[in-house]
């Protein structure tokens, strides 16, 4: 009666978005079952164990209704054996999806290997069947991993390799086969002679079709008669299936019978190569070949309608809808799901997709694969107008419900030996060509004129590839007319190089504002929270006195306007000012200019940029592009970015660090959690959280006691058990053998009190810094993880505060309160008292770091002349000024660009740029704007094909800076050696030579074709470069150099602007690498770049070349690289 009121209950609730696959049948599934009469059936449901359910080992599964076997005068409980990792408390198939089924009806889980055992009950039994017999298997499966060409077992009798039997004796066995992301049915059974050695005793049925592997439950089933192997017959959900007998072929020869064991979910000594990996439910066993209309009737399930998108679309833009959880099968073979994500853009062309967030507020992971559905409303011109579509996957275009035009699923190349990739495949001449990976289609559409409703469908990923668009989009060409038009509702524009580059560069700054808006929606309880905690923050911090003063200290100089304005701009936004930095300043008022101009520069962008560089070295931010390497992560640059974007608290951005949730490989923290290679990647992570929060550095007890820190190797993996969230074990590859020293008769200096394989607990291991933390800072108590963050960023823990604060003032004074600022066992603060004021003002604006730097950046101790050695007049302790700094890497390959108003221009930070690779090996970082986006090139096979030739010449400029290409391990304090490699690079390299080459887009050009007088040029030149107006000395040198040919200086007549580009495709990818075609294009495009870029034919040549040796002088000057 149960059942038929949930059948009722579905039918009525679901009734408009479900269809009933077969006709309805009120029976209960078990009462199905029965009514065919199975001689054993096992429902594998929950309180089977007499051991605790995550135990492993042995388990005795209790008779009962779930286990039942059945002979020919009576029923008698059957009783089971389990062994290995075994839960029968797992969901199974219910309703309203699957009618006949209990709302609480349970399924067994095996993780491999596992088994449930059932002892034959002896000779002739129900569960042996000889020549002539016919059987039935069945059964429901779950199938969660399944790898091609494997066999893996539901249920079967024999070949358990048990003692006291021969050894291959199959009796029969219902088993799923891998092939190509699906699960096929088989049955498998050994000819009676069983000849040990002589494969051909097996014989083996598999079906041709399969279902996707991790699509949700299915039913599965096979019938046979013994002797006669045309009566084969094999069911997925209740249909028949084609076959063929693949291994040993057809017989009419007997089966092995013994009184072996009945096996679900493995044989052969329980071998994990043949053991199920999922969860199994309903299995039985019948002494018959049932019809396949029996077999159909198990198959009731509520079917969901496709979805149909019913929203109107807005008229001056397109309605995105995104499409997750359809099967990994490279078709459009399946049924449409409700979206998961709905957002308006502007046209028919994609260039990113809006990223989904976790309820942090965190970059989170679309399912792989997934579709997105754009929709929109267009006039059309009348006639037969031709539609293109292009797409990286298979995509489909619908115009009023009717398929125009479709790429279809590509074939995946990457072994490295394909063709080169051309780069003429354009629609009509002077189109943009097709890039490598994408693919394109073109079909005629009769319009009548009016408006019609396009419906575009794009698949990304699947099969574990990376969900890229490429360059998707759809154009359009009017009848009689060769030029194809991107689809817009209200700004179509053609399809070049130059009007694709414009929308590109549009609509990803409104993705940008976008993803900001649905981080903020995402994260609401989460903000909520911190609020919360916030205030019992600033309860717990006292109020602060004086927070904009200078603490006592009396009789600074202050630094000059020109030098505090390029300080300033390099500190916040790491860039030297841009000439609208120098306009806005100068136009204030001479009391408020500084404090404008922080305020200006701390809201732009850039601040987020300054601050990536930084924390990617302090928390060993390290991807690689291509194939993992030791203590490679994912990219979570991307969240570090978003977090100063957003200004996020930072107690919160160390507890969402901590946490590791989100994204690994598309720039969520979860890529934090990733060390390949590393036998113990927790405690490397503690050790870089201890450091980069804590100023504890603890990276000696990785192997042993610390000699020199008050660290026992305990407290590292205590620390490593709290990220685990169990216990961890230390390996012997994290011990120090000492018997080494023994032997040299000499005491070793360390000690080792952790044996390899010692497990240690999760606990918090310095309570010194704060003992306990409760409950009310925790949104999940239970969770070792966020008790450790809790423990971290406590307000009670001065510790946490009080190293962010230092980490900050001697990133814009050049030297902590603190020194060295990651490692506090053994130094005291220059100014403690200070460093509380600064802490209190922290922590009571809810850890907010962009106030914390305002109140700083105002204080007269900031804004005074470089290298001032103060002392503090109420405490005596000393105080020093802002110290000179050469600018970091990533400042210097900023400003330059920034000087010149010069796009990088580089390729995709890419190897694999046709996608061709699976995404656990090759991953792809965009096209860099900013130098933090830059990463290890990865080639060091020194192949020409593998290279990226211009962004190879900003990487090379960085790395001598002492940039890290590669970071397996946290610094705070990079290398800040000078050598002779410094100046050759920017005297000798391509950046110097692309930033003072006068280009028709570099902002030099424009200032020479404005200039009305040499200084004029000089002045602005000059202001540019060096933040400040020229010397008399530079007027009479460059004056000199320039005054001859500047009236005649600007060619006359109309001249092409020379829009600058990217590097030129060269067709390159890893699927083509060892062409010997694919080095020679590489090496052609590496020659090309060498020269720089084309200069403007705008300027005269002589006049030109003079100009561009100033600039390349003020470039070259000390004076450029210093922090004043």
């Amino acid at each position: 009666m149960r059942s038929a009121l949930l059948v009722m209950i579905s039918l009525s609730i679901f009734g408009s978005r479900f269809s009933l696959a077969q006709p309805s049948d009120s029976l209960p599934y078990a009462e199905t079952i029965l009514q065919d009469q199975p001689v054993a059936y096992w429902r594998l449901e929950d309180h089977l164990f007499e051991v605790h359910p995550k135990s492993l080992g042995h388990g005795i599964i209790k008779p009962g209704v779930a286990s039942r076997l059945f002979d020919e005068d009576n029923l008698n409980d059957a009783s089971a054996t389990s062994k290995g990792f075994v839960r029968a408390d797992q969901l199974g198939p219910r309703p309203p999806k699957f009618l006949n089924f209990e709302a609480d009806n349970q399924a067994a889980a095996f993780e491999s290997p596992a088994v449930i055992k059932i002892a034959d009950p002896g000779e002739k039994s129900p569960l042996d069947f000889g020549l002539g017999d016919s059987i039935t298997l069945e059964a429901w499966v779950l199938v969660k991993k399944l790898g091609d060409g494997q066999q893996m077992y539901v249920v079967g009798k024999g070949r358990t390799k048990n003692a006291g039997v021969a050894e291959d004796n199959q009796n029969y066995a219902l088993r799923l086969a891998g092939n190509k992301g699906d699960a096929c049915v088989t049955f498998l059974f050994r000819s009676e002679d069983n000849r040990k050695g002589n494969q051909n005793d097996f014989h083996r049925w598999t079906s041709k079709a399969g279902f996707d592997i991790e699509s949700g439950w299915h039913h599965v089933a096979t019938s046979y008669r013994f002797g006669k192997p045309e009566s084969i017959r094999g069911y997925i959900d209740g249909q028949p299936l084609e076959g063929e007998w693949d291994y040993g072929g057809a017989t009419t020869e007997a089966p092995v019978v013994d009184d072996d064991e009945v096996w679900i979910g493995s044989a052969s000594a329980i071998n994990a190569g043949n053991s199920f990996h999922g969860s199994i439910d309903e299995v039985a066993i019948y002494r018959s070949a049932l019809p396949a209309e029996r077999i159909a009737a198990r198959w009731r399930v509520l079917q969901p309608k496709p979805y149909v998108t019913t929203i109107e679309p807005p008229k001056d833009g397109v309605l995105v809808e995104v499409l997750e959880g359809i099967p990994d099968k490279m078709n459009w073979d399946f049924i449409a799901p409700e979206p998961t994500d709905r957002y308006v853009e502007s046209g028919f062309a994609l260039v990113e997709i809006a990223h989904k967030y976790s309820p942090l507020g965190v970059r989170a992971d679309r399912s792989n694969p997934f579709v997105v559905r754009v929709t929109g409303d267009l006039k059309l011109p009348a006639g037969d107008c031709r539609l293109l579509t292009r797409s990286r996957s298979a995509s489909r275009l619908f115009v009023d419900g009717r398929l125009v035009v479709a790429n279809p699923f590509p074939k995946f190349r990457g072994d490295g030996h394909e063709d080169v990739w051309g780069l003429d495949r354009v629609p009509a001449p002077g189109h943009r060509a097709l890039r490598p990976g994408d693919q394109d289609a073109i079909a005629t559409f009769k319009s009548d004129g009016g408006r019609h409703r396009l419906t575009w469908e794009v698949f990304l990923g699947g099969k574990s590839m990376r969900p890229e668009l490429g360059e998707t989009l759809v154009a359009l060409a009017e009848p009689d007319r060769d030029t194809f038009v991107v689809l817009h509702p209200t700004k179509p524009f053609p399809l070049t190089d130059d009007a694709w580059m414009d929308y590109d560069a549009r609509l990803r700054g409104e993705l940008a504002t976008l993803n900001q808006q649905r981080r903020r929606e995402a994260s609401r309880e989460w903000t909520a929270f911190w609020n919360k905690r916030h205030e019992y923050a600033s309860k717990v911090a006292e109020s602060l006195r004086d927070s904009n003063s200078s603490h006592g200290m009396t009789g600074l100089q202050s630094a000059d306007d020109w030098s505090f304005l390029r300080r300033v701009a390099l500190d916040t936004v790491g860039t030297i000012p841009t000439a609208e930095h120098i306009k806005f300043f100068f136009a204030q008022p001479e009391a408020t200019r500084r404090a404008a101009i922080i305020d200006k520069l701390l809201a732009e962008p850039g601040y987020a940029d300054h601050w990536v560089s930084y924390w990617q070295d302090v928390l060993a931010e390290n991807p690689n592009i291509l194939n993992p390497t030791l203590n490679n992560t994912g990219p979570f640059r991307w969240w570090i970015h978003e977090s100063f974007l957003d200004n996020k608290p930072f107690d919160q951005f160390a507890t969402e660090l901590i946490l590791m949730e989100g994204s690994i490989r598309y720039g969520g923290p979860g890529g934090f959690s990733v060390a390949s290679q590393n036998d113990v990647p927790m405690a490397a992570k503690a050790h870089i959280v201890g450091q980069a929060f804590l100023g504890l550095e603890m990276k000696c007890a990785r192997c042993h006691d610390a000699p020199y820190h008050d660290f026992l190797q305990r407290d590292l993996f205590s620390l490593a058990a709290l990220l685990k969230r169990e216990p961890e074990k230390v390996p012997k590859t994290s011990s120090l053998n000492l018997d080494a020293f023994a032997v040299r008769g000499r005491e070793p200096l360390v000690k080792v009190t952790l044996k390899p394989g010692e497990s240690v607990t999760p606990v918090w291991p310095f309570g010194e810094l704060v003992a306990a933390v409760p409950d009310e800072l925790l949104s999940n108590p239970k969770d070792s993880r966020e008790r450790l963050a809790a423990f971290i960023t406590s307000p009670t823990n001065r510790r946490f505060a009080q190293v962010i604060v230092n980490r900050i003032w001697a990133r814009l004074f050049g030297k902590g309160i603190v020194d060295p600022v990651d490692d506090w066992e053994k130094v005291k603060p220059s100014n403690p008292e200070l460093l509380e004021s600064l802490e209190r003002e922290f922590v009571s604006h809810g850890y907010d770091v962009k106030q914390l730097m305002r109140v700083i950046l105002n204080s007269r101790a900031y804004q005074a002349k470089e290298v001032q050695l103060l002392r503090d007049s109420n405490s005596g302790h000393r105080v020093t000024g802002p110290h000179s700094r050469r600018l970091t890497a990533e400042q210097l390959i900023d400003s330059l660009f920034v000087a010149a108003d010069k796009p990088f221009n580089v390729e995709e930070i890419n190897i694999d740029v046709d996608g061709a690779r699976r995404q656990d090996v090759s991953i792809s970082l965009g096209h860099a704007r900013r130098a933090w986006q830059f990463t290890s090139m990865s080639n060091e096979r020194d192949r020409p094909s593998l290279s990226l030739p211009a962004a190879q010449t900003i990487v090379d400029l960085l790395e001598s800076f002492g940039w890290r290409a590669s970071r397996p391990d946290p610094i705070t304090i990079r290398s800040n050696e000078t050598t002779v490699l410094q100046p050759a690079m920017i005297a000798n390299g391509v950046v110097a030579k692309r930033v003072s080459q006068l280009s028709d887009d570099s902002a030099f050009t424009e200032l020479a074709l404005a200039a009305q007088t040499p200084e004029d040029f000089i002045d602005s030149v000059t202001q540019r470069l060096l933040t400040r107006p020229a010397t008399a000395a530079e007027q009479k040198i460059f004056g000199d150099l320039l005054r001859d040919g500047f009236a005649s200086r600007i060619v006359p007549g109309e001249h092409p602007i020379r829009r600058s580009q990217p590097p030129r495709q060269t067709g390159v990818s890893w699927s083509n690498h060892l062409k010997p075609e694919a080095n020679f294009r590489k090496q052609q495009l590496a020659e090309e770049i060498a020269f720089g870029d084309p200069t403007t034919s705008r300027l005269n040549a002589d006049w030109r070349e003079r100009a561009e040796d100033m600039i390349w002088s003020l470039i070259n000057s000390p004076e450029f690289l210093i922090v004043p």
